[in-house]
């Protein structure tokens, strides 16, 4: 059942779409529905969050995306050429007025583990 997918994608907001159903295409025979559900959720929202917040869409600049699907967890990797962040983990009612935010904390949500370092953001979701 192992699969791995690495794709370097333009920061292209016009284009996520077509990457995201290209990289689902491929896994969705692979794992159940809610983990397929949850890692297309996570995908849109960590590409949109690289090419907007990261890369400020310039299409100049680049979107890592990986994915690796093994029998135990599916892991997703997106880093973007931007400078990073720090982010805090913030109570649901925390976010009711934030103009950003609300990807990572539903991407932190969707996630087993969720970590980031900089430009890069890693999500593991177990298999059950």
């Amino acid at each position: 059942m192992d699969y791995k997918i690495e794709k370097k994608v333009h920061s292209d907001i016009g284009g996520i779409k077509n990457i995201v159903e290209e990289i689902l295409l491929n896994i969705r025979d692979i794992i159940n529905e809610n983990t397929y559900f949850n890692t297309k959720l996570i995908l849109y929202e960590l590409i949109i969050n690289g090419v907007l917040h990261g890369n400020q869409q310039d299409a100049n600049k680049q979107i890592s995306i990986n994915l690796i699907i093994n029998k135990s967890c599916v892991i997703i990797e997106v880093t973007d050429e931007g400078a990073g962040i720090t982010y805090k983990h913030k109570a649901f009612g925390d976010y009711d007025f934030c103009e950003s935010g609300r990807g990572l904390m539903l991407v932190e949500g969707l996630s087993d583990k969720f970590e980031i370092d900089g430009n890069r953001v890693t999500c593991i979701q177990y298999l059950k």
